[in-house]
């Protein structure tokens, strides 16, 4: 007797929700901009106290060698909803633009995705930048902003890609200035935002009464509200908290400015910290804290728009330790906290040396769940949760780690070794590309971390066959399409692509 395909469908359900119901929640915080040294349990030398951070840390493991894939923002984004490197997608360098058609593409698996499949809510509550299309005042979609249409529905967006809900912005200081909820702005678009007004601020269309003072705290409202509406639903949750801070617009909210003593930068920082602890406070006040797995890091070191040098002489040094800032290919621009809490899961207190990138979150979600990632998805991503467990290893998690600076200039890291295919620091840092060619540096750097983990001393010509060896791993992930077992996969190809590198591009 055939089953009806409704009763095949209403068993698949219950199956999946009684499945569910074992696992844990999970959330996933992204600041942005805020680099390894901005932690004080990290750095003894900091000079502030960031308190819910160091608690989160204190709760689980904290891995001392993470790293963004990128040293901006929108590729590293890109890695952690998909688990790939973000230069095998249509962005080799910089980032998505204002008014940018999507990055993702819409057959490409993400970490929203994946868990929704295994009955899991998911939401998306921040920062997205990673484009949308833009309803087009005559019909489809546009990339002009005299064409857009601001009342119809923005597509290609969180909800497209796996969240069954949105709240948020695009980039704090790019037009729209407007709250968008899933495929609508909130409010009428009325006024202009004049360039200016703060650090960064871009001009553009606005809501009359916006207020960037406001945005972190009514980030830090919603998701806590989010989280406290769980205590009594049977479903798991996937959040997703990508901050838009300490980015610029530097604005901390009126209860925040003041509160370091040092700088706007500086209250502004403090008032991340605090959002972060009041998500872990909702947490135990919906009864979730010790079923929820919840993973901290950031996109990319600090931004120089923190004022390096007037910290630096009121005692607050967040470029203590790495060389470089946003933006470089030097460990400065990616070296970034990484911490996870998983309590009975994850001893307390510990610490991990492994190099590990955050295109790794995807594969370990799906350990978590037992989700068996298909050849053409998380080709860069490998899974920390056996590391997480104790599971000790002799073994390199990764044998290759690849970095990649705002340029699209490549660095390379395996084991102690970094190779990067740079003259300069490969973005903002000193020295730039044009002047590192002026002062006729080497084509590329190479460093030992381990004896030099301020890469001041280039052994390029003391080494060339570590040189070669290094040049060679990097060429074969490449043409691979990917850094983890499994057959070759596609890379996008397209202009401007692989800078620096010593082989004619594909």
């Amino acid at each position: 007797m055939k089953i009806p395909a409704f009763l095949v469908l209403l068993s698949l359900a219950v199956f999946q929700q009684s499945v569910a119901a074992e696992w844990p929640n999970v959330i996933v915080i992204l600041a942005d901009d805020m680099g390894v040294d901005s932690v004080s349990a990290m750095n003894q030398q900091m000079g502030l106290k960031t308190p819910a951070i160091d608690q989160l840390m204190a709760e689980g493991m904290s891995f001392t060698d993470a790293h963004s894939t990128s040293a901006v923002c929108t590729p590293t984004r890109y890695s952690v909803l998909t688990g790939r490197y973000n230069w095998r997608s249509r962005l080799k360098r910089g980032i998505v633009g204002k008014w940018e058609r999507p990055l993702i593409k819409d057959a490409r698996l993400t970490l929203p995705e994946m868990f929704r499949a295994h009955g899991y809510d998911t939401a998306c509550i921040g920062k997205w930048h990673l484009g949308w299309h833009w309803p087009a005042k005559n019909g489809g979609t546009t990339e002009k902003l005299a064409e857009i249409d601001f009342t119809g529905a923005v597509t290609g967006g969180p909800n497209d890609h796996g969240f069954d809900y949105y709240f948020g912005d695009d980039v704090p200081n790019w037009p729209p200035y407007a709250w968008r909820e899933n495929q609508r702005l909130l409010g009428q678009i009325t006024t202009q935002m004049k360039a200016g007004i703060m650090v960064g601020v871009s001009a553009g269309p606005a809501v009359a009464d916006w207020d960037f003072r406001a945005v972190l705290a009514e980030y830090s409202k919603r998701c806590s509200r989010y989280i406290r509406k769980r205590e009594n639903q049977e479903r798991p949750f996937f959040l997703y908290v990508p901050l838009p801070s300490p980015h610029t617009p530097i604005a901390p909210h009126d209860n925040f400015r003041g509160i370091s003593k040092v700088s706007e930068y500086a209250d502004f920082l403090m008032q991340t910290d605090s959002t972060i602890g009041a998500l872990m406070s909702a947490l135990n006040d919906a009864q979730q804290a010790d079923n929820t797995v919840v993973i901290f890091t950031c996109d990319n070191g600090t931004s120089p728009q923190a004022k390096f040098a007037e910290l630096d002489a009121a005692g607050v040094r967040l470029n203590e330790h790495w060389r470089g800032w946003k933006a470089d290919a030097y460990e400065g621009g990616h070296r970034v906290p990484f911490t996870v809490r998983w309590p009975g899961q994850i001893e307390p207190r510990t610490r991990c040396a492994q190099t590990i990138t955050l295109a790794d979150i995807m594969a370990t979600c799906a350990d978590v769940v037992g989700h068996d990632l298909p050849p053409d998805a998380g080709e860069d991503s490998v899974s920390l949760l056996p590391t997480l467990r104790g599971q000790e290893s002799s073994d390199p998690l990764h044998d290759v780690v690849v970095h990649h600076s705002i340029s699209g200039h490549f660095a390379v890291r395996s084991g102690k070794w970094k190779l990067l295919f740079c003259r300069g620091s490969g973005g903002w840092s000193p020295p730039r590309e044009v002047e590192a060619r002026k002062q006729n540096r080497p084509a590329v750097q190479l460093y030992n971390l381990h004896a030099d983990p301020q890469e001041t001393v280039n052994l390029q010509a003391d080494h060339p066959e570590i040189v070669e060896q290094l040049t060679a791993k990097l060429r074969r992930v490449i043409e691979q399409g990917r850094t983890t077992p499994g057959p070759p996969q596609p890379n996008h190809a397209g202009a401007r692509w692989w800078q620096g590198l010593p082989w004619p591009k594909p």
